[in-house]
């Protein structure tokens, strides 16, 4: 973005909730509108916050939101902090517990920075993270059948579960948009990411002109770079409940054809989403990439191998932070200051060292650029053609680069996609609006930032740069599953049926390894539950061991077991519970107390209709019943006691007519024994 363009910029420092910014104009805009923040976890539960001291004439006032508050709504002020303290704790925490900040600095009663902060201490994994769509490209179904397999094995190791779809490059977005929707309705629980793969159709949307419903967003209107007409609009797959329409919009005043909007050419008229995204959106396509030898299969191909190794802990980092900001009289590189700390600590980010001379000399977990910029190129940090030149030596995981042209990134040798192609696992235009992924710190996925920031409207201040909070541009570049730090998973988990219970066995995971957790693994819905806790809710599913016995699974039958490693990690913003990929073993297991079943019993109708009656129910050592999957998974309990008004004397009704069809073992608990039944479900 050149300087000279800074005139058409709708800089407009915006109103959030009661929170109104000063127009102050510094020499470092970005970081004067951000307060630093970072936090750490203390062993009494209660987290402590911090940021850089300042002296000047007002004080700091303290928000939070619990998770149980809707997104967008914060507390009362909690606290007003005097600048002679740099910091808060808030004894209210408990261990296991997370909680987001929002610090504002308030100056003459006008507050002129603000910082948000997701903290944890110790807080527990998320296990199930649920289903993900794959939108492949077609072109890839053979050609990288093996590493998108891989793919499938690491998400469901992840705790996701994996669909896959597949799209031709010729077909048309709205078609390939209305596959996604059926199939989205097609399931009970309906996934909530989508992961392309490859060159997907790219659907193209707005009105972005000086006489449009907004400008573009890096302010190059007409006459100005001609940055106008319609930007590639990942966003139109995950919003079902906006209305996209092809009707309106003539705009043909970009300098190049792509961007250009007509009726009816298959170009959407929105510029901004009305709705809110369901679905978090990434992703990876290095089609038109010919600075990188042309061949977007092997840039895919090397990136897939590149994110399997991330997820193995195979790929060494540093826990640090680099800033270049050359647009210090605007507020771009604010999603930085933001951002960076919370993720490796204030006093681990490090913003007067050169983007690549850095990089390419050490590790940086997270970095930020920006500068004046073209499709290719970023004044003050380089140009695709150097993340080529340093693919070799580029050392970085996560990268944020913000400029005028390169949020554009469906051009070539975009400079964005270029990041990805040199090494980096994930890249967003960040600044235009302001982006925010500081829950990663304690474990969330980026896509989760991603599709926060897309629906972004008054939660967070969002930059009010050029109107593009909300925009149809705001896109993610690389898996969406991704997380910040990686645990190495354990190895040659062995799994035997001994004396009716199951023994596990394991290699210990390399690296810094706080326990294992020890899960049946439901093959049918991809989902983990602690073993010993499905029928033993009193005994623990973890062990500091490399050895693990489930005494408590008295149903014979084939289960699979997965152990994942568990690590207490810290960041910027606390600790919480770091899980690595399952590893699996399956076992068929047989337990002798299943044939201790009483002939006086019976259960009846098999197959059941509505409800299953077990009949010859006198002794009163009876303590409850269970409907069990063959996986092992509870579909049903009951105590006796519970039950006692469906208690027709000799006989027990138990209603199933709102469980899915199957085959599921009726288990009913003795003080000395267990019954087993085999019951269907048509």
């Amino acid at each position: 973005m050149k300087k000279s363009t800074v005139k058409v910029l709708l800089v407009l420092i915006g109103i959030l909730s009661t929170i109104v910014f000063t127009d102050n104009v510094h020499a470092q805009v970005a970081k004067t509108q951000v307060v630093q923040l970072q936090a750490k976890a203390n062993i009494d539960g209660s987290i402590q916050i911090e940021w850089p001291k300042e002296t000047f004439n007002g004080n700091y006032v303290i928000y939070k939101r619990d998770p149980s508050m809707t997104l967008g709504t914060w507390s009362t002020a909690i606290a007003t902090i005097d600048p002679s303290n740099n910091y808060y704790v808030d004894k209210t925490t408990k261990i296991g517990e997370e909680r987001e900040y929002l610090v504002a600095k308030v100056e003459n009663s006008k507050t002129s920075a603000l910082g948000y902060i997701q903290t944890g201490n110790k807080t527990k994994p998320t296990v199930n993270r649920g289903g993900i769509i794959l939108l492949i490209d077609s072109a890839y179904r053979y050609a990288l059948s093996t590493e998108i397999q891989q793919l499938k094995n690491d998400l469901t190791a992840s705790g996701w579960m994996p669909f896959e779809l597949f799209a031709g490059r010729n077909e048309q977005a709205s078609a390939v948009k209305d596959r996604i929707s059926k199939f989205m309705d097609s399931k009970v629980e309906r996934p909530k990411t989508l992961y392309i793969l490859g060159h997907v159709p790219v659907p193209y949307s707005g009105f972005f002109s000086s006489t449009g419903d907004r400008p573009p967003p890096d302010g190059h209107v007409e006459g100005s770079g001609n940055h106008t007409g319609a930007w590639p609009a990942d966003v139109f797959y995950g919003d079902f409940a906006g209305v996209y329409t092809d009707r309106s919009v003539n705009c043909t005043t970009g300098s190049d054809s792509r961007n250009h909007n007509i009726p009816k050419d298959g170009k959407f008229d929105q510029s901004s989403t009305y709705e809110n995204i369901e679905l978090e959106i990434g992703r990876v396509d290095f089609y038109n990439m010919p600075l990188f030898g042309g061949n977007d299969t092997q840039l895919t191909r090397e990136y897939l191998n590149r994110v399997h190794n991330w997820r193995m802990a195979k790929v060494p980092f540093v826990k640090r932070a680099l800033i270049d900001n050359n647009f210090t009289s605007l507020n771009l590189a604010s999603t930085g200051y933001q951002n960076l700390p919370t993720f490796v600590g204030i006093d681990s980010v490090f913003d007067s060292r050169d983007y690549f001379t850095a990089q390419t000399q050490g590790n940086y977990l997270w970095s930020y650029g920006c500068g004046a910029g073209s499709y290719t190129s970023c004044s003050g940090i380089g140009s695709s053609n150097d993340f080529l030149n340093n693919k070799s030596s580029f050392s970085n995981i996560f990268t944020l680069l913000a400029g005028s042209f390169f949020g554009d990134w469906d051009s070539k040798n975009n400079l964005m996609r270029s990041s990805l192609a040199a090494g980096s696992l994930a890249c967003a235009w960040g600044g235009i609006p302001k982006w925010y992924l500081h829950h990663m710190a304690i474990g969330y996925n980026i896509g989760y930032g991603a599709r926060l920031t897309q629906n972004n409207f008054q939660g967070y201040f969002d930059g009010s740069f050029n109107g593009s909070g909300r925009g149809v541009h705001i896109a993610l570049l690389g898996d969406p599953t991704l997380t910040m730090i990686p645990v190495a998973p354990v190895t040659n988990v062995n799994a035997t049926s001994e004396n009716g219970s199951v023994k596990l066995t394991w290699n210990k995971a390399y690296g810094k390894v706080d326990g294992y957790y020890i899960y049946l693994f439901d093959k049918a819905t991809g989902k983990f539950t602690l073993a010993s806790e499905i029928r033993c809710p009193n005994t623990p599913s973890f062990t500091t061991d490399t050895f693990f016995r489930d005494n408590c699974n008295w149903s014979s039958g084939n289960y699979s077991y997965a152990v994942r490693a568990m690590s207490i990690t810290e960041t910027g913003s606390g600790t919480y519970e770091n899980l690595s990929l399952a590893a699996f073993a399956d076992v068929a297991h047989t337990n002798n107390q299943e044939e201790l079943s009483i002939t006086t019993l019976s259960v009846y109708p098999n197959p059941v209709t509505d409800c299953i009656f077990i009949h010859g129910i006198i002794d009163a050592t009876i303590e409850k019943v269970n409907l069990m999957s063959m996986n092992g998974k509870i579909v049903y309990s009951a105590k006796i006691e519970d039950l006692k008004s469906e208690n027709t004397g000799t006989t027990l009704k138990i209603p199933v007519k709102n469980i899915n069809a199957g085959i599921f073992n009726l288990e009913i608990i003795q003080s000395d024994r267990r019954t087993n039944f085999k019951v269907i479900i048509p």
